[in-house]
């Protein structure tokens, strides 16, 4: 299978304005066809950098896809960038033109002369049609290379990427086995504890497994390779049945299952009910489990207060008394200099537990790492209590 690259162009993404979201977009939809990626990169709107960039790139890889810089504004360079890479001279499209025009009198625009740039591309370059914008990308090969140049608004380039990009690569390079990702959600265990529990998985080669952490939680991702799909499909599902007898109670879904989702289906088919009071955590926990119960049936009452008054473990269960709830959760994020001190505590008809922690980092951050570790708490009752 030949190795893709990705070429993410803007200075504001390196400036920290803006986050680069389109490497993952473009990440997914090669997955989907097996490709593998090794390497992404971001380069600012320099033409130079961006013409060493690209020759690099397309030394190492078969594939490159690049993302941005196709605008008719003068920082709008990759048109220029990938013809000088290549050696080849930018060619005016007059149909191209006429369909820019075209696009601008459908969205009662008037066009500006600069759009007249978007009609240039390299020679040889074969147009990619923008069905919601007005900047066209384009698909070059170069002997055993082909390059795809895709603008940088991120809802463009999710059509043109599906609609083009993959038809393409899929008709151009015929996956020669078939790859099954299944992803395992983990949550109030930590990523060095999964790694002691999974050495022997994570060292193999087929089915690959490795690990993503977020605050609280972890993800274990398996990919699988097979002659067949049902072939790599059966393999992904023997390492997910092992994965799950090594991690028992923390596995609480798989996909893009959220935390909350899954703990509101089990106390919903378990008819409990919960309660939550907050300090300091932007109101975070409580406002994701109401979203998941919007009637009410599982959620009682949630409340963020500026103090709990008292200590969180003793907060659980007031507010699990006052409300009824068959659980009370209190969770507590307090500043201290320059760090913040976690504390999360939930309280049953039976017993309570807590646990705390200190975190770097932003409020957000550690309101997050609150809310999950709130709900892990809870999951893992939940868990050992059936």
């Amino acid at each position: 299978m030949p190795n893709a690259e990705i070429l993410i162009t803007g200075t504001e993404l390196l400036s920290g304005d803006r986050v680069d979201t389109n490497s993952s977009r473009i990440a997914r939809a090669l997955q989907s066809l097996s490709i593998p990626i090794v390497q992404i990169t971001v380069v600012g709107d320099d033409r130079l950098r961006m013409v060493a960039a690209i020759r690099a790139a397309i030394a190492r890889s078969e594939i490159l896809i690049i993302s941005g810089g196709l605008g008719p504004t003068v920082d709008d360079v990759t048109r220029e960038a990938v013809a000088e890479a290549l050696g080849r001279p930018l060619i005016f499209d007059l149909e191209l033109f006429e369909a820019i025009q075209a696009r601008f009198r459908a969205l009662g625009l008037p066009m500006s002369e600069n759009n007249r740039r978007q009609a240039f591309q390299p020679q040889g370059a074969l147009a990619i049609h923008n069905p919601i914008g007005t900047a066209p990308g384009f698909i070059v090969e170069e002997a055993s290379r082909i390059l795809f140049a895709l603008p940088g608004v991120p809802r463009e380039l999710e059509r043109m990427l599906m609609e083009s990009v993959v038809p393409h690569l899929r008709k151009r390079f015929p996956p020669v086995e078939a790859t099954v990702w299944r992803v395992i959600r983990t949550i109030g265990i930590s990523e060095s504890v999964i790694d002691e529990r999974l050495r022997d998985l994570m060292e193999a080669e087929n089915p690959q497994v490795g690990l993503n952490a977020h605050p609280a939680m972890v993800d274990v991702r398996i990919r699988a390779r097979g002659a067949t799909s049902e072939e790599a499909a059966d393999l992904a599902e023997a390492t997910a049945r092992i994965i799950r007898e090594r991690l028992q109670w923390a596995v609480y879904g798989e996909g893009t299952c959220a935390p909350e989702e899954a703990l509101m289906a089990v106390l919903q088919a378990r008819r409990l009910t919960l309660a939550t009071l907050e300090q300091g955590t932007l109101g975070l926990l409580g406002g994701r489990l109401a979203a998941m119960d919007p009637e009410g049936q599982v959620f009682r009452i949630g409340e963020v207060r500026s103090q709990l008054g008292i200590a969180p473990e003793h907060a659980a269960e007031a507010i699990r008394r006052q409300t009824g709830a068959s659980i009370g959760i209190a969770a507590e994020v307090l500043r201290e200099a320059e760090n913040f001190h976690i504390t999360v505590a939930i309280a049953t008809p039976k017993s309570s537990q807590s646990l705390q922690r200190g975190h770097r980092g932003p409020l957000p951050y550690a309101a997050e790492w609150a809310a999950n570790a709130a709900i892990g708490l809870v999951w893992r009752w939940l868990q050992e209590a059936a």
